[in-house]
C-alpha cells in the first residue's frame, strides 16, 4: 500500500502548492477537521486520506476548473469563497451558487469519469485541498472501510444538493 499520493494532481497554473511534506500533511489534517462530514472519520482514517491530498492557494479571479475539462479531482474549500458557473444553451455564463469554506466540490466528476459540469472560480483568495480521481480510487481500493465512508459522505452531499435543487425547481412546474 502506498503512503504517498498515487498520482499528482494536475492543476491550473493559477494555483500554488502550499507544501508537500509532513508539516503540510499535518496542516491538511487540521483543515479537514473543519469540513462537514470528515468529523465522522477516525484519526487514522483521516491521516490515510491526507496522504492522498494536496493543499493549494488560489488567487481571487482565478479559474480552478472549467466546465468541460476532464481533469477530475475531489476538492474541499478551506478558506475564501468560490463561485460555480455554468453556460446555458446560448453559451451565456450563469452563476449557480457561491461556495463558502467547509464545503466539498468536484465530487460528481471523480465518480462518473465525465468532464466537469460547471466551472469554479475563486471569488476571493482561497485555500483548497484536492484529491485526484486516481487517488480517490486508490483509497477505495486499498482501504474499503475508508472508501465506504468517503462514498457515504459524497452520497449524503449529493442527496442534500438534489433536495435543494428539486425544492428550487418546484416553482417552475406547471402541471
Amino acid at each position: 500500500m502506498g503512503n504517498e499520493q498515487s498520482s499528482s494532481v494536475q492543476v491550473s497554473s493559477n494555483m500554488e502548492l502550499i507544501g508537500d511534506g509532513q508539516s503540510s500533511r499535518d496542516s491538511i489534517y487540521s483543515m479537514l477537521l473543519n469540513i462537514k462530514g470528515f468529523q465522522d472519520f477516525e484519526q487514522a482514517e483521516l491521516m490515510y486520506l491526507v496522504q492522498h491530498m494536496k493543499a493549494y492557494r488560489v488567487r481571487a479571479g482565478a479559474t480552478i476548473f472549467r466546465e468541460g475539462e476532464n481533469n477530475s479531482y475531489l476538492g474541499m474549500l478551506i478558506k475564501g469563497r468560490v463561485s460555480v458557473h455554468k453556460e446555458d444553451s446560448n453559451n451565456d455564463d450563469k452563476l449557480l451558487t457561491v461556495i463558502s469554506p467547509g464545503r466539498i466540490f468536484g465530487e460528481i466528476s471523480v465518480i462518473d469519469d465525465l468532464p466537469y459540469s460547471a466551472s469554479l472560480i475563486a471569488e476571493t483568495d482561497a485555500t483548497i485541498v484536492l484529491m485526484s480521481r486516481e487517488s480517490f480510487r486508490q483509497c477505495i481500493d486499498e482501504r474499503s472501510v475508508i472508501g465506504v465512508r468517503l462514498l457515504n459522505l459524497i452520497a449524503r452531499l449529493l442527496c442534500a444538493r438534489l433536495r435543494s435543487a428539486s425544492g428550487q425547481l418546484v416553482e417552475y412546474i406547471d402541471v
